[in-house]
């Protein structure tokens, strides 16, 4: 293959890959119901911290005494951080409720509007008009 051929296909590749980019990222709205709250509370037993948004996780003790296992997203890290979060705003270990938004296909995940620690400091998540409601 000649040197004109593999830099045509290259970029093919890096404009197929750049376009669908931002068809990979989704609104709340979307996943998650946005007329609809849920209120869980649990002990977080994970926090990722990553692009494009962080996920909580969550083990949840059921009225029967069994446990589940519970996800939520946030936030990007970029707009946590300006709400006053930080890397160890959660930790594992830590006994917390969250408000927010059941996700529309799985009952176990959830979009974290507020989380409210053990001493009752809150951490909002969602955005100002999310928050008003």
């Amino acid at each position: 293959m000649n040197a004109l051929r593999v830099r045509a296909v290259l970029a093919g590749v890096f404009l197929v890959g750049a376009a669908s980019a931002p068809l990979a990222h989704h609104s709340v709205g979307a996943e998650f119901d946005v007329n609809g709250t849920v209120n869980i509370e649990g002990t977080v037993t994970k926090v990722e911290w990553f692009n494009p948004h962080i996920w909580i996780y969550l083990s949840v003790e059921n009225p029967d005494g069994s446990s589940a296992e519970y996800q939520c997203e946030g936030s990007s890290p970029n707009s946590l951080r300006r709400r006053g979060w930080t890397r160890d705003s959660l930790r594992p270990g830590d006994r917390v409720a969250i408000t927010g938004l059941p996700a529309r296909l799985d009952p176990y995940t959830c979009y974290a509007r507020a989380v409210s620690l053990a001493d009752g400091t809150r951490l909002f998540s969602g955005s100002a008009e999310e928050l008003e409601r």
